[in-house]
């Protein structure tokens, strides 16, 4: 098998960077191979050696955006081991964690919004890319955390409710990084550094202790 050299390593790089922010602004079809490859600052016969092609790219775009918030965000839920025995509060307290994670990267990681931009087309029109989103990131991580949302408010890991509100708690993270031009300007903020970035994750906070609260509530 052939080593993969420093400089082979730099352009594949350079074409994800540049897969991920075209086919998020302008789509798949749109984004032509030699507009990649000036965008990476490579040639364009780089992108059939390093991925056999553009639908190649796209999955290793996939893959990319799988590895890094595995790796930056949502590694420890995740990886996270069983949680039988684990008391309630303690769940409660891993959740606000991860929200404090999301909503940190998406509100101030500068890659945040290429990801997204890719993330929401998928979603709007899924591909082969979606598969791989869902089946590495999406469906694992959000059945963790209905694991551990059950361990906090007594309900089942697969009941309607309980993957609703997991849903709905990405869906608050993710409004901040998807309407963040309408956010500043509401809000009259120039930027969100890590100030506004925790007074909106401790809003996404209390609503999540708010919603556990009710569930808990509902089951008594």
């Amino acid at each position: 098998m052939k080593a993969i050299s420093d400089n082979d390593a730099g352009t594949r790089e350079a074409l994800i960077r540049a897969g991920l922010d075209l086919f998020g602004r302008h789509g798949f079809e749109a984004s032509s191979i030699r507009q990649i490859a000036q965008v990476a600052g490579v040639n364009s016969a780089g992108i059939a050696y390093h991925f056999g092609g553009k639908d190649g790219l796209r999955q290793a775009c996939a893959e990319a955006v799988v590895a890094t918030m595995k790796q930056r965000v949502f590694g420890a839920a995740a990886a996270m081991p069983p949680l039988d025995g684990l008391a309630p509060e303690a769940a409660v307290e891993l959740l606000l964690g991860i929200v404090g994670r999301v909503t940190a990267f998406a509100t101030q990681a500068q890659e945040s919004e290429t990801i997204a931009r890719f993330v929401l087309r998928e979603m709007m029109e899924p591909t082969s890319a979606f598969e791989t989103l869902y089946e590495g990131l999406v469906g694992p991580v959000h059945g963790q955390v209905c694991r551990l949302w059950a361990v906090a408010t007594g309900m089942e890991p697969e009941a309607q409710d309980t993957r609703l509100a997991v849903f709905a708690t990405i869906g608050q993270v993710l409004y901040f990084r998807l309407a963040r031009p309408a956010v500043m300007r509401r809000m009259g903020w120039t930027t969100i550094d890590q100030e506004q970035s925790e007074a909106i994750a401790g809003v996404i906070r209390a609503n999540v202790r708010a919603s556990i609260a009710g569930m808990r509530e509902n089951r008594s």
